[in-house]
């Protein structure tokens, strides 16, 4: 255990045991530490003014506390009592297992590449064996940004020249790319949040390949981030080409409605929602 971990998990140990309404904690110190099962678990004893605990963590295993005065009197039984439990979470977690993505009303197809890699990413979330496997993640998740950031590129040519952008600076680019396809006052606040988001997702994926105490939930997040991020850039060019200048209906404002011709010039609108019936002209539309 490094100095640094030591420090980062008595902080975590005192913000969890304050959340469990353990207070004014008098002593806090590493029992026993655990390989037997081939990953560090450190035991934890812990006195504070009403009680003393033991906090059972390390690594793959969620962080749990267990009452030294009347259940548990030595390390090895809460040790063994926490791992019996974490492998019963962890075979009914790989027996329900969801697909990550399924999680978030993705339209990606359109990027075949990336869509493929961070499907891929997903699959690989539920056979997390090590610190190493999350910053596959994370890289991963850095890769299919920078190849995002190439198909923008190629769909803007000069944008490189014209900003003063370097081919792999995917905030550069995102940037850029946000402002063409949503432009205008009205789309000043879609501006700060896409770009707000992108930022999030390249700097998360970047902190994950660089850190090796990350864990499951922090792999899960970094790709939820890249692939809301692709969704995002896909209903922008979306927005860019006109997708949101649709009809509506006049009266309801659905959508939901159908076109019957009458000649050559004329359609009648047929709303399915409110039965509000209109005549329009082909030209109207931008049909003529």
């Amino acid at each position: 255990m490094t100095p640094e971990y030591r420090i980062e998990m008595e902080k975590r140990i005192a913000s969890y045991l304050h959340s469990n309404d353990v207070k004014n904690i008098q002593y806090m110190q590493v029992e026993q530490t655990f390989h037997d099962l081939g990953v560090e678990i450190n035991v934890w004893n812990v006195k504070a003014e009403d009680g003393n605990w033991w906090v059972v963590e390390g690594e793959g295993a969620p962080m749990n506390l267990y009452t030294q005065d009347e259940f548990y009197f030595s390390a090895d039984e809460a040790y063994s009592f926490h791992m019996g439990i974490t492998q019963r979470l962890q075979v009914r977690h790989h027996r329900e297992f969801k697909h990550i993505i399924d999680e978030l009303p993705l339209d990606i197809n359109e990027i075949k590449s990336i869509s493929r890699r961070l499907n891929i990413a997903a699959q690989s979330l539920n056979d997390i064996a090590g610190s190493e496997d999350i910053q596959s993640i994370g890289l991963t998740c850095r890769e299919s940004l920078i190849e995002l950031a190439s198909t923008l590129v190629d769909a803007n040519p000069g944008i490189l020249e014209k900003n003063g952008l370097k081919a792999a600076d995917f905030k550069g680019i995102a940037r850029a790319v946000i402002s063409i396809y949503a432009q205008g006052k009205s789309n000043d606040t879609l501006r700060k949040h896409s770009r707000n988001m992108a930022e999030m997702a390249w700097d998360y994926a970047s902190e994950i390949v660089h850190s090796p105490n990350r864990n499951l939930p922090d792999a899960k997040i970094c790709l939820l981030f890249t692939c809301a991020i692709v969704s995002v850039f896909q209903n922008l060019y979306l927005k860019h080409i006109g997708f949101d200048a649709e009809q509506k209906c006049p009266e309801c404002k659905s959508m939901d409605f159908n076109l019957h011709a009458t000649d050559a010039d004329h359609l009648i609108m047929l709303c399915n929602e409110c039965g509000y019936e209109e005549v329009v002209k082909m030209e109207e539309r931008g049909l003529g």
